[in-house]
Parts: structure tokens; sequence; C-alpha cells
């Protein structure tokens, strides 16, 4: 009995059933390093394109505060906005006697959009860095 197991083991052995069936271990686990040599180029693309947005992102940063013109457009808007807030809330709590007048009609509706963009919206990019930082994981 454990002579005619040993002769068959002998026969499937000789028979190149082995050899094929250790090429196709062979090319299974070359596909697989295939698979895993292409996710991580398509990861290094991907930080690549990341770091070359941020370069070019500090790039434009760097030349609009070389500008005086451009260095100034944001507080040119903000500044003005922020002293009118504050008087209006200095005045609404302490009851001054300044009657700060509203603004017209669309500079008010203006203004909120340029505060908003101001605050919100470097927050919001953050947020959604964070996010998408989050999903790729």
């Amino acid at each position: 009995m454990l002579a005619g197991v040993i002769a068959l083991v002998l026969k499937v052995a000789s028979s190149g059933i082995l050899d094929r069936v250790l090429g196709h271990l062979q090319a299974r686990a070359n596909s697989e390093v295939e698979r895993e040599k292409a996710t991580a180029g398509v990861a290094i693309a991907h930080v690549n394109a990341e770091l070359q947005r941020r370069q070019a992102q500090r790039d434009v940063l760097i030349a609009e505060q070389g500008r005086a013109v451009t260095a100034m457009m944001r507080p040119a808007f903000a500044y003005p906005l922020a002293v009118y807030y504050a008087a209006v809330i200095a005045d609404s709590l302490f009851h001054f006697a300044w009657n700060v007048a509203a603004l017209p009609n669309p500079i008010g509706e203006w203004s909120g959009w340029i505060i908003s963009a101001i605050f919100l919206s470097e927050s919001g990019e953050r947020i959604a860095r964070t996010i998408s930082a989050r999903r790729g994981k």
C-alpha cells in the first residue's frame, strides 16, 4: 500500500504536473508583485502632484505678496469692514450715541460676502483637504 502511494507521488512529480503547478504559483506571485508596483506608482504620482500643486500655490502667494497692489487687496477690503462692524457692535452693546448708519443696499450684502470669503474660504479649504486626505487612506 505504501509503495503504491510512493509510486503514485513519483509518477505525478515526474509527469510535469508539479512543474505546471509551480509555474502557475510563480506567475500568480509575479502578477501580485506587479499589481503592488502599479499601486505604489499611482501613490507616488499622487504625492508628486500634490507637492507640485503646493509649490505652485506657494509661488503664486509669493508673487502676490511681492507687489504692493496685490498684497494690499485683502486688507483694503477687510480693514474698513472690520472698523465698521466694530463700531456697530460697540454702539449696540454700550449704547453710545454714535448711531452708526447701515451700509447701502448692495454694499451691505457684499460686505457679508467679503467677510465670509476671508474667514470661511481658508477654513473650508483646510476641511476639504482633511476630508480628501482621510478618504485617500
